[in-house]
């Protein structure tokens, strides 16, 4: 495989597998080995970047020190100095990212320039797509990928098949592979029109009746024991929940009775049975899809370590379902924490674009069953996006939501923000040099700005 000059390859392709299988069973137990780079003065400053940019995604400039407010590990932190550095030029009349003329006296050695290219990986979430919707992103990814300068770098995965490439500034070739990008998403057989939230409310309910029968459910259980209860003692629950619904004719109280009268008609405890069964059964498939995604991001955003400099990785999904209440399921646990803090160590930043169409097109009137709507589209997408925004938020990213096309307004915004960013020389107290993760925040005062910081920051020890 050719690299662009200077480009460091990630070896992403051979390695992937087996750091895939590491992270299922352990996290990487030396984050301190990322360290932040530090600037030597008559004391020792960690750099902390950040983007401050308005409404439209443009960046704000001509902050000054007093302008920040930095907390690490929850104390008030000195910023001692701040740069504004700037990749590329935002063009604020059209409202994209401007794209800088490349100049032929810029040679090769102006290219390999430390801090002289941006680097970005695209990734697509292929399990979540259909055939049409993937067809969609993929034709708005065309525009991002020509609209990078000539030494930024860009790279591909997908997950959990699909082509991959390491960042490089053969911005063609990566937009050949970006075309081959398939939709693999298959709705959940089942006899029910069981939903996301429908699946978490089900079973964060049989847990919690579960709890009441046996006492609170340990860590272990509620992950695991929620499907094996809800098949033995929340059958005795359901059984009576049966007959004490059949006292109240037809009024439903929880997302169990809801479901059961719209897809039986009654509130008997047959069907009960049926639809927990079928809701432990979809929770489990999507806890492992979910996990199988989450780790294959881990693992590119460690070997993106490799990588010098800032990193940008702009996910591309339809929503990863996780539980937003105690007990639901499905839960993959601080797998989503776990991401973030990894983002912050390896100084990358992660921007997720969440393709939310298919609601509006479920409303249409050609494709409308009155009769079978499931929860409301807000919590459906709250179910959906829940992880997604945490760990893009804690990285220093954000979730970016795509009501309509393939997301070329959210790149378009992408591109703005990562044209520049400042680097924060802050003073960290001795108690805060460990080498470990401590949680980071950063305010500015600047009205009607928006803030992108990392949620954590690796303070070195301090060297003797």
């Amino acid at each position: 495989m050719k690299h662009g000059p200077g480009v460091r390859p990630l070896r992403f392709l051979p390695a992937m597998l087996s750091v895939v299988v590491a992270l299922a069973v352990a996290r990487v137990a030396d984050v301190s080995a990322q360290q932040p780079p530090t600037f030597r003065s008559s004391v020792d400053l960690v750099a902390v970047d950040v983007q401050v940019v308005d409404r439209t995604g443009k960046p704000i400039a001509n902050l000054k020190p007093g302008d920040f407010q930095v907390e690490i590990g929850g104390r008030k932190r000195r910023v001692v100095s701040v740069d504004f550095i700037e990749s590329a030029s935002v063009d604020s009349a059209s409202g994209g990212a401007g794209i800088e003329k490349w100049r032929p006296e810029q040679t090769d050695a102006a290219l390999d320039e430390p801090g002289s290219g941006r680097t970005f990986v695209l990734a697509f979430d292929t399990d979540s797509f259909t055939v049409g919707e993937s067809r969609d992103v993929v034709a708005a990814a065309r525009p991002f990928i020509h609209g990078l300068r000539p030494n930024d770098a860009v790279g591909l995965y997908t997950f959990p098949v699909g082509p991959r490439r390491e960042p490089t500034r053969e911005h063609v070739a990566v937009s050949r592979d970006v075309d081959t990008i398939v939709g693999r998403s298959q709705s959940m057989t089942g006899e029910y029109n069981l939903s996301a939230a429908e699946i978490v409310d089900i079973t964060a309910e049989a847990a919690r009746d579960f709890a009441r029968a046996n006492g609170p459910l340990t860590s272990a259980s509620a992950a695991g024991g929620t499907a094996a209860g809800a098949g033995a003692n929340a059958n005795v629950n359901a059984a009576g929940g049966g007959a004490q619904a059949s006292s109240v004719g037809t009024m439903a109280d929880t997302a169990l009775q809801r479901v059961q009268l719209r897809e039986c008609g009654a509130l008997e405890s047959s069907c009960a049975d049926s639809i927990r069964a079928e809701a432990n059964s979809k929770a489990f498939y999507l806890e492992g899809r979910a996990t199988e995604g989450l780790n294959g991001l881990r693992a590119l955003i460690q070997l993106l370590g490799e990588q010098p400099g800032r990193k940008t990785v702009v996910l591309m999904s339809t929503g990863i379902p996780a539980t937003d209440r105690p007990g639901g399921r499905p839960d993959v646990g601080d797998i989503a924490k776990l991401l973030g803090q990894d983002a912050a160590a390896t100084n990358t930043t992660i921007y997720t674009l969440l393709v939310n169409t298919r609601g509006f097109q479920s409303m249409a009137s050609e494709t409308r069953k009155n009769d079978r709507i499931p929860t409301s589209l807000s919590r459906e997408t709250a179910v959906s996006s829940r992880l997604l925004e945490e760990f893009s938020g804690a990285s220093g990213g954000a979730l970016l939501r795509v009501l309509m096309g393939g997301g070329e307004v959210a790149l378009n915004r992408v591109l703005r923000e990562t044209s520049s960013h400042y680097l924060l020389g802050v003073e960290p107290a001795d108690t805060d040099r460990d080498g470990s993760l401590r949680e980071l925040r950063v305010k500015v005062g600047q009205s009607g700005s928006t803030i992108r910081a990392r949620s954590w920051v690796v303070v070195p020890k301090r060297k003797t």
